[in-house]
């Protein structure tokens, strides 16, 4: 292809020298590289730049052909000061080499003292050798702005805040002249600490009501049903339904849900508890109600939740019968250590391990340790309207576990760091008033122990931020959550202002540190993309079901209690050798890395819906809304400004923007439904991008 391609501009070269020559026009000795006036012009790719964000400006200088170097002369002008206001490295014209079609100025804004209006950068094309200036001003003359330095974010810090508090920037009205999402131009209107404290007083979206609505009318309810709420929750808020409440989207706290949600496993993975999708919706709103709350309230009803009963096996759980030889179950006592509070380590107060004299880490806990938190946790049976009695009470999934003192072990216990619980007496008549003295002083141990600040709180940055925080980083979190500032330990409102406020997550210099950063989540960069194209069905129903396979992720559907992936997994080669971590990369691998742009290439074509299998039901495909990116199928360079702003946060790098723009234009009106084809194809490709699934 490449071979021919060149050879017939050779010849159609040929062909015009010979035409020239005739007519008399072209001297017959002037040189070969003399004769030929080849068109250039000009494309902006990035034109959005702040003196306080170290992102570049690029314009793109591109010709018509890739013979030969060719040199193209330009001339700045605008109101920003080249060298004081910006840098570039090209003077006053650019080389195209042999062989390529375009090169790239890159604009480095500087750091600028003065309060000034928001400045220009003109690039206007000059006469040169060589080539020839198209005449449309778009094409032979661009402008970049360069916006002042600012409290408020730029449009690009506003939209990388949004990928890790929220689900991304969102879609942009077709009014909107502009290419910044709606959502961006709320978080640069507010600032990041209003929007996080507007995000504290809005209402919980809750999921269990869209699934006691669908029991309300005779629906039979599946499994599924929690994840088609899940979506209506994540999608703006869309959780109405007749005699829904009306709300305003609260993305915040469902992220901090869905990150909890992977720290407080359970699953459907159990029959029990798929056969319940009610009772883990109900579950799920725990950890919705509690995003915002204390953390000892969170693992308090976490810890008694049937749900979590079911999944640890402490539901049920006796007490010891020495001539039965039966002990309590120690598997919920083993995981709220290991995985809910504490952790295997003993931490310091910046996450970092602990080392004895010999250079060891230290074990928070033993077998001794799980013995006894095990007999804490005997006793607890379904609670609920008619649970009178421990061994059949009904099957009640929304209703906190009922403590009976009967079956709870009442001798004294030793806990972590000294705590001792005393010999319990049974309340008569039971009301567990004994086993849950217990309970609540083992919640208080765990709670009030050293490691759980640093535990937590570096899982949930790796969740939101980065992948490998510093220890500085998880230190100033921890403190938060240690103390919020008025003397209550575990006030989750604190943690997440520590953590999103951050300088590591807010400076931009870190964008340069190859360290930092982290993969999307797949089910986030999915939702992201939903998101940024309004993705909805006729119905107002999300029939986004059985995904699993394809992002080998899904709401309260992981493969065991460690999740999907584990918070200190590193990938064989340089992450592993540089001592990093990645924990997402556990379920990267050479399927999901081509499942999940190939659904993206489908999801765009045929909708969304039962994962590859469509719906028989076109009310129910869930589709794109992409009228706003359709008003530009004939402006593809800024059709790719406006998909890098929604899908990479402005971070498509340029050589990305010319391969795109070369695939996207050559689908031109021979194919028959070329004006659909092209958005889907822009959008399919950006959304494959590194920068689309790289969180930085």
């Amino acid at each position: 292809m490449w071979f021919t391609y060149n050879n017939h501009n050779r010849m159609r070269s040929r062909l015009t020298r010979f035409s020239l020559l005739a007519a008399g026009l072209l001297a017959a000795d002037s040189g070969f590289a003399q004769q030929v006036s080849e068109p250039v012009k000009l494309i902006l790719l990035d034109g959005d730049l702040r003196e306080d964000w170290p992102d570049r400006g690029h314009v793109a200088v591109r010709r018509s052909g890739t013979s030969g170097d060719l040199t193209v002369s330009f001339a700045l002008t605008g109101t920003a000061r080249r060298d004081t206001d910006y840098l570039l490295d090209a003077m006053t014209s650019v080389v195209i080499p042999d062989g390529e079609k375009e090169s790239w100025l890159e604009f480095t804004p500087l750091p600028d003292t003065l309060k000034e209006v928001t400045e220009t950068i003109m690039v206007t094309l000059v006469t040169g050798a060589g080539y020839s200036i198209p005449t449309l001003v778009a094409e032979k003359a661009v402008t970049l702005k360069l916006g002042n330095a600012s409290t408020k974010p730029g449009s690009k810090a506003a939209a990388r805040f949004l990928m890790q508090a929220a689900f991304g920037p969102n879609s942009d009205s077709t009014a909107d002249a502009d290419i910044i999402p709606q959502n961006v131009q709320t978080v640069m209107s507010m600032g990041i600490p209003a929007w996080i404290e507007d995000q504290f007083k809005k209402p919980a979206g809750l999921h269990q009501p869209y699934l006691d609505y669908l029991a309300r009318t005779g629906t039979s309810i599946y499994g599924d049903h929690k994840v088609q709420s899940w979506w209506r929750q994540v999608m703006n808020g869309s959780s109405q339904y007749p005699g829904a409440p009306v709300k305003s989207p609260d993305p915040l706290r469902q992220r901090v849900a869905f990150a909890l949600s992977q720290i407080f496993v359970i699953s459907d993975n159990v029959e029990t508890l798929y056969a319940t999708p009610r009772g883990m919706a109900h579950y799920y709103d725990v950890l919705v109600r509690g995003s915002f709350g204390n953390f000892r309230d969170l693992l308090f009803n976490v810890t008694t939740h049937p749900c979590m009963g079911v999944y640890l096996s402490h539901l049920k759980n006796r007490k010891a019968d020495p001539i039965a030889g039966t002990f309590p179950d120690e598997n919920y006592a083993r995981e709220v250590m290991q995985l809910f509070s504490i952790g295997l380590w003993e931490l310091n107060p910046d996450g970092t391990r602990k080392l004895d004299g010999l250079g060891q880490p230290i074990p928070t806990y033993d077998n001794v340790d799980i013995t006894n938190f095990a007999r804490v946790f005997t006793g607890l049976s379904y609670g609920g309207p008619g649970a009178n009695n421990f061994d059949w009470p009904p099957m009640n999934f929304l209703a906190p576990m009922k403590m009976w003192d009967a079956q709870h072990d009442l001798a004294p216990k030793t806990l972590l760091n000294g705590v001792t619980l005393p010999a319990r007496t049974a309340s008569n008549p039971d009301k567990g008033t004994a086993g849950m003295a217990d309970l609540n002083a083992a919640i208080d141990c765990l709670f009030n122990h050293p490691n759980t600040g640093p535990f937590i709180c570096k899982q949930l940055i790796q969740r939101f931020v980065t992948s490998n925080p510093s220890p500085a980083y998880v230190g100033r979190v921890a403190a938060a959550f240690a103390n919020n500032g008025r003397n209550v330990r575990g006030d989750m409102k604190a943690v997440i202002r520590a953590m999103l406020l951050d300088v590591e997550a807010r400076d931009p210099a870190m964008l340069a540190d190859a360290n930092f950063g982290k993969l999307k989540e797949p089910y986030l960069r999915t939702v992201n993309i939903a998101r940024a194209f309004n993705a909805k069905s006729t119905s107002g129903h999300f029939r986004m079901s059985y995904l699993g396979e394809i992002h080998f992720q899904q709401p309260l559907s992981s493969p065991s209690v460690f999740n999907f992936f584990r918070p200190g997994y590193s990938p064989a080669g340089p992450v592993f050798d540089a001592g990093l971590f990645a924990p997402e990369f556990q379920i990267m691998n050479a399927i999901s890395a081509l499942s999940l742009p190939n659904y993206y290439y489908r999801t765009f074509n045929w909708g969304w819906g039962f994962n590859r299998w469509g719906d028989s039901n076109p009310a129910y495909v869930v589709r794109a809304q992409i009228a706003p990116e359709k008003a530009l199928y004939n402006n593809v360079p800024a059709l790719l400004r406006r998909l890098d702003m929604a899908l990479t946060g402005g971070t498509l790098p340029p050589q990305q923007h010319e391969i795109i723009r070369d695939a996207v234009e050559s689908i031109n009106s021979s194919h028959w439904d070329w004006i659909n084809e092209r958005i889907n194809m822009a959008i399919y490709l950006v959304a494959s991008t590194p920068e689309a699934a790289i969180l930085r």
